[in-house]
Parts: C-alpha cells; sequence; structure tokens
C-alpha cells in the first residue's frame, strides 16, 4: 500500500510479483506496463492516505505462510471500498512476503 502511495513502481512490481504474472498469464500486460495506469485511477487524496495506511489484524484471516486481507481492513486517512483497492491475497515464499492475488 505505502509503494502504490508513493507510486513506487519497482516496489509495487516487486511485491506483486506472481499476481501480475497470473494478470499478465490472463491477457494483462507486464506489470511495469499496467501499474502506471492503475497509479492514474487512483486520486492524489488516495495515495497520500495508502502512504501511511495500516491493515486492522482483527479483519484479515491470518495463518503461518498465507494472509488473507479484505479492503475493509485497510484503515487510512480517506475510505476505501472494495472496488478501490479490492482484497488481497499474499503469500510468503522463501521467507518473503508476496500478493498472490
Amino acid at each position: 500500500m505505502h509503494a502504490a502511495g508513493r507510486q513506487d513502481l519497482a516496489t509495487v512490481c516487486e511485491i506483486a510479483g506472481p499476481a501480475a504474472k497470473k494478470a499478465e498469464d490472463e491477457g494483462m500486460g507486464p506489470c511495469e506496463k499496467t501499474m502506471p495506469m492503475a497509479f492514474q485511477l487512483i486520486s492524489p487524496a488516495q495515495k497520500k492516505a495508502l502512504q501511511t495506511a495500516t491493515v486492522d489484524r482483527s479483519k484479515i484471516k491470518e495463518g503461518a505462510k498465507r494472509v488473507e486481507i479484505p479492503a475493509r481492513a485497510v484503515k487510512a486517512s480517506v475510505k476505501f471500498t472494495d472496488s478501490d483497492l479490492g482484497d488481497a491475497v499474499m503469500e510468503n515464499r522463501g521467507g518473503t512476503w508476496y500478493v498472490v492475488d
């Protein structure tokens, strides 16, 4: 979230690598081409809010290697809807957390 708020393409594409690859395999372009378009859909106020957003752990489903984060778990200075962020699934792969869905 923080990287998306900063429009840090390299970090977003690294963290979202597995999900981005899945989207690319389904016909979307590579992360480096599609994420700048996604950044344009985020308002300036939302980008600023994402830079300091946190996650309410009581609203997530957490396992040792997998975490399901519904959009409603994101706490920020502006309200985000499911259509703004969507839900995210992260997995720990080799000690590093990645967005996989």
